[in-house]
């Protein structure tokens, strides 16, 4: 099978499912338990959205609860009986998970299951680990004529093969405006990371953004040879890392076969991976500009997990344990004007919470 929705680009809206499902009892009907899941999710995004100081999402949210109900449903984690959803025992299980807060065990559950139902998924998550990152162009306006300019653009998914694929690709960019012209580099790109597969710049972004939520990729800007790229790597492995923040997972398939990673799931209540971020963190700061003293955090996250191939949660959860610290190593501050939602604040959540994208070494 594989998955089509754009609706659902976080698997915490998948959490809000298992909950409403578990606490609304069958009888209800389907329309309101999927009208509860969407008016939940809703919430769940308005209220990080105003916590992160964001814009508040656009769109009515009306379409996820069915979109919800049916991937619990593909997941085997609920079931449709007599006009209504119920959780299945393997649903139930999860929510029980979920309510005790067993977080690593239940991303475990829900990264199985991801990967069991959906082919496309998979192989997004395959082919990140054998090509180590993808790299999709984001066009300068300026520079849409210039055809040494969209070389560039293709170089880090064609390699060698870029000028003859711009060649090729030169009669239908002629006169695309600039959002036209990065959707069809964005797509021909897709194609290349993924052939055979029939995958769309749209779909490819709502993929990322629940891989990101899986904490199987990561997500950044990136600048290569002058030009711009939103650029994706994957933060699990294909085969035993000596690395101890990695565990393995294997999968067995609808088909019978197995597919087997290991997940970076580092605890950074250990002193030693405590010593390994900050480590990571210092090496980080002798590569980044500073400006009246403090480092953009948002900057140092990008640069300390494509170092060590971390999760961007996992970054934040050790951040947060060496700021717990008695004789912390860092102090934080916050320009508002950094903010946006690609370059998203860290948030420090002790009783208040205050969020930050400033750091400098205490």
């Amino acid at each position: 099978m594989n998955i089509t929705s754009y609706n659902v680009t976080d698997v915490g809206y998948h959490y809000i499912g298992l909950r409403v499902l578990g606490a609304l009892s069958s009888e209800v009907g389907r329309e309101e338990q999927t009208r509860t899941i969407s008016g939940s999710v809703r919430k769940y995004a308005t209220d990080r959205a105003y916590r992160l100081m964001l814009p508040e999402p656009r769109g009515t949210f009306e379409s996820v609860g069915g979109k919800v109900c049916q991937e619990l449903v593909h997941f085997e984690f609920a079931e449709s009986i007599s006009g209504a959803y119920r959780l299945t025992e393997a649903g139930a299980g999860v929510l029980n998970l979920l309510e005790n807060r067993e977080f690593t065990e239940l991303r475990r559950a829900m990264i199985e299951a991801h990967i069991k139902t959906y082919d496309n998924l998979r192989q997004l998550i395959q082919r990140h680990i054998e090509l180590d990152g993808v790299w999709r162009p984001i066009v300068e306006a300026g520079k849409v004529g210039e055809a040494a300019y969209i070389v560039q653009l293709l170089e880090p998914a064609f390699g060698a093969n870029a000028g003859e694929q711009a060649a090729e690709m030169l009669d239908d960019l002629s006169g695309l405006s600039p959002s036209k012209l990065e959707d069809h580099l964005r797509n021909a790109v897709i194609k290349k990371t993924l052939p055979g597969v029939r995958i769309s710049e749209s779909l490819y972004k709502s993929l990322g953004s629940r891989l990101v939520s899986l904490r199987l990729l990561n997500l950044r800007r990136s600048k290569r040879n002058g030009c711009e790229f939103d650029q994706s790597y994957a933060t699990c492995a294909a085969a035993k890392h000596p690395n101890c923040w990695y565990q393995p997972l294997e999968v067995c398939l609808k088909s019978g076969e197995q597919f087997a990673i290991h997940l970076c799931e580092p605890d950074m209540r250990a002193p030693h991976n405590q010593e390994g971020l900050l480590g990571a963190i210092r090496r980080a700061f002798l590569g980044l500009p500073m400006t009246a003293g403090y480092y953009s955090l948002p900057d140092v996250r990008d640069a300390v997990c494509e170092l060590i191939k971390i999760p961007e949660a996992a970054f934040d959860e050790g951040l947060n344990c060496l700021l717990d610290q008695q004789l912390s190593p860092f102090t934080l501050g916050l320009e508002y004007e950094g903010i946006s939602g690609r370059r998203k604040p860290f948030v420090r959540d002790r009783g208040s919470t205050q969020i930050y994208n400033l750091m400098r070494s205490a």
